[in-house]
């Protein structure tokens, strides 16, 4: 038949160059009929290829014995190659049997017509035994192209592979530094607090010493103005005037002590100040880290560069000891 290849020792190249897939054993009767089904028996006594439906009347109707076994069973039978419509004219639905050399182009008989002229017409079953070497040589050509898309999609994947890790590690790195950060500011929050509450215990004993002087004022003062009171009421000129005279250098020494303590003032408040690297870096918002790629010109291979100042807390304290005095604690 025109369709049947025999097995021989090229079956194994065959098989490599058109793939598993393509090989298959067509029921014949069934081809003769323009229908494509996959045979399932093969008759040894006929040589051919059998679909389920067409052994029986295989069997039955054509004379002679039927040695049938099974397509996987059959070791020694020809293969009937499917060319997938290859071998088809694309114009006009016929087999190819001519090849056109002035043209570069497989021809069908009624391509004949057009191509008759030509210098070089081919008939395909007169030439295609020098063939086998050049298709050798396509078949090598087509699995190191092959090699080649393989090449190409594993490094696809590879590439695809390194940008997921590579945008996994982003994360990392800026979960990293974030977490540096908030224990730096939180080191430097407690050393802030601490020497906070060390500035207050001190401020605290200065605000006390000068409530106890008040206190001791006042109630030397509730003490003279008590036996004021009773001296206008019931003491005699005398008395009135020896008292009058006492009381004048006491207040002075009163006044004086009051004058003193009115000139101590304490601030109630405590403000923090922080450097210009922090607030440089709040001003800059989501854009304080950039991402740095191969194809970006600006920088970068997928890796995150995050710069932080020194963290400086500055504590500003208005004293008592002079208006314009401040006291300066830095963490």
């Amino acid at each position: 038949m025109a369709f049947r290849i025999f097995r021989d020792s090229n079956k194994d190249n065959a098989g490599d160059f058109i793939g598993e897939s393509a090989v298959t054993q067509s029921c014949e009767p069934c081809m003769k009929t323009n229908i494509s089904k996959t045979a399932t028996v093969f008759c040894k006594d006929c040589d051919e290829y059998l679909c389920d439906t067409c052994k029986n009347p295989h069997t039955v109707y054509k004379p002679g014995q039927h040695n049938i076994v099974n397509v996987q069973d059959n070791t020694s039978a020809p293969v009937i190659l499917d060319m997938k419509g290859m071998d088809k004219c694309h114009e006009h639905a016929r087999k190819i049997v001519f090849f056109c050399q002035d043209h570069s182009k497989l021809c069908c008989l009624s391509c004949v017509h057009i191509h008759r002229k030509c210098d070089q017409l081919d008939e395909i079953a007169q030439v295609s035994g020098q063939t086998q070497t050049d298709l050798q040589a396509i078949k090598q050509s087509l699995i190191k192209l092959r090699t080649e898309a393989d090449a190409i999609i594993a490094e696809c994947k590879q590439s695809e592979t390194g940008l997921n890790e590579s945008i996994a590690k982003i994360s990392a790195e800026v979960d990293t530094m974030k977490d540096r950060i908030i224990q730096l500011f939180e080191e430097a929050k407690q050393k802030l607090i601490s020497e906070a509450i060390q500035f207050k215990t001190a401020k605290v004993k200065r605000i006390g010493n000068k409530c106890d002087a008040s206190l001791k004022v006042k109630e030397e003062l509730n003490t003279v103005l008590s036996m004021c009171c009773v001296v206008l009421e019931r003491g005699t000129p005398s008395q009135q005037y020896i008292y009058s005279e006492q009381m004048k250098e006491k207040r002075k020494t009163i006044e004086s002590t009051i004058d003193e303590q009115k000139k101590i003032t304490f601030s109630s408040t405590v403000t923090v100040s922080f450097p210009k690297q922090v607030t440089s870096l709040l001003e800059m918002g989501s854009n304080s880290i950039k991402l740095n790629y191969d194809g970006n010109k600006t920088g970068i291979l997928f890796h995150c560069n995050f710069t932080f100042g020194l963290i400086l807390i500055t504590v500003f304290v208005y004293c008592s000891d002079s208006p314009d005095n401040k006291e300066r604690y830095e963490v």
